[in-house]
């Protein structure tokens, strides 16, 4: 009785692992590439939300207090989608930046861009270069990968 249940327990420890590896050998979340195409820091706000709902009044102080990741001249960071984010329903990626400083008074440009997970379309990859001056980015989709959702941009109206 007690070596069936070591035997269980290590075909369990066993595939944990492997899933665990082919998780990290294989990108089946989807990812934005951002790359700094200015000559001063780029300031970028990445977070996860549920398309087309508010967030509630915690999200909103979450969100203002949250420290920006901070991009070098001519340097490349990713943004990889969560795992809850690829179980839940309409869920997006909301990416924003400033150019020169974090704040709008202190910074020469800025500009943002939303994503939503798809099941159907999109692509598994996404580049955006950012360029001097406000919403002065290119947006490009990265063929190939595959992945368990897929990213498309869209840009919210207001």
């Amino acid at each position: 009785m007690i070596m069936k249940k070591k035997k269980l327990l290590g075909y369990i420890v066993f595939f944990s692992g492997l899933l665990v590896l082919i998780v990290h050998i294989f990108p089946i979340r989807p990812f934005v590439t951002i790359t700094n195409n200015t000559n001063k820091p780029l300031f970028i706000y990445a977070g996860e939300s549920i398309y087309d709902v508010e967030p509630e009044p915690e999200e909103v102080e979450r969100i203002v207090r949250s420290k920006p990741k901070i991009i070098a001249p001519g340097e490349i960071s990713e943004f990889t989608a969560s795992f809850i984010a690829l179980i839940r329903r309409d869920a997006a990626i909301d990416i924003g930046w400033r150019i020169g400083g974090q704040y709008e008074y202190n910074s020469t440009g800025g500009g943002g861009q939303n994503f939503i997970l798809s099941s159907t379309a999109g692509a598994c990859s996404v580049s955006i270069k950012v360029n001097d001056g406000f919403n002065n980015e290119i947006l490009e989709n990265d063929p190939g990968d595959l992945c368990f959702k897929k990213i498309k941009a869209f840009k919210y109206k207001y």
